[in-house]
């Protein structure tokens, strides 16, 4: 009996540390997509994946998003929010391993599909600590963009309307593209209409 609670103890936390990771997984840096080798594209920081399996150096995780029918290349958030979650170098590659779940008529009369992909990473790209990694993305913010001005609010802009923001202050500082990314994933997730 007493082994038999063991047993049943370490199974239910092995399944719960799985579980855990599995959840609420972000990319902690842009890093490449692959699918049987193959160099695919890339998927942005802070973007949310589903990890469907780990190896020793890589994992298959699940992506899903939106992509516009007539520019198939980037994978987005959704139809209101253009946050950047993927970029194929080609359109044949998206097409050819992302799976349309549904189709969207926006404002617009674009069509968009709701797609979702699995891929493999580097599994050292997946952040270990997404709540540290979000905390230093609020802090490189706060640090990087108050050195010449008031600080806006996060939800001061939309998600559409911060890559524009940042992007205007380039001409006043220069950050790497990694910190520029990584601020303006941030900014997008905590815009006024992020939610």
């Amino acid at each position: 009996m007493r082994r038999l609670k063991k047993g049943l103890l370490l199974l239910s936390l092995l399944s719960l540390t799985s579980f855990t990771y599995a959840q609420d997984s972000i990319i902690n840096e842009r890093t490449k997509i692959l699918q049987n080798g193959k160099d695919l594209g890339f998927i942005t920081v802070l973007t949310p994946i589903d990890v469907v399996k780990k190896q020793a150096n890589t994992a298959t995780i699940k992506i899903k998003g939106y992509r516009l029918e007539n520019y198939p290349q980037m994978i987005v958030r959704d139809l209101k929010r253009k946050e950047l979650y993927v970029e194929f170098k080609d359109e044949e590659s998206s097409n050819k391993y992302f799976k349309t779940i549904k189709e969207h008529e926006d404002d617009y009369g674009e069509i968009w599909h709701e797609v979702e992909g699995v891929f493999t990473i580097d599994i050292k790209n997946i952040a270990k600590n997404p709540d540290k990694l979000k905390l230093k993305a609020k802090k490189t913010y706060e640090q990087s963009c108050s050195m010449c001005h008031h600080l806006p609010a996060s939800n001061a802009y939309t998600v559409n309307q911060w890559p524009q923001q940042i992007e205007s202050m380039m001409e006043q500082v220069t950050l790497e593209p990694k910190t520029k990314n990584l601020i303006i994933k941030y900014l997008q997730q905590h815009a006024a209409d992020a939610k």
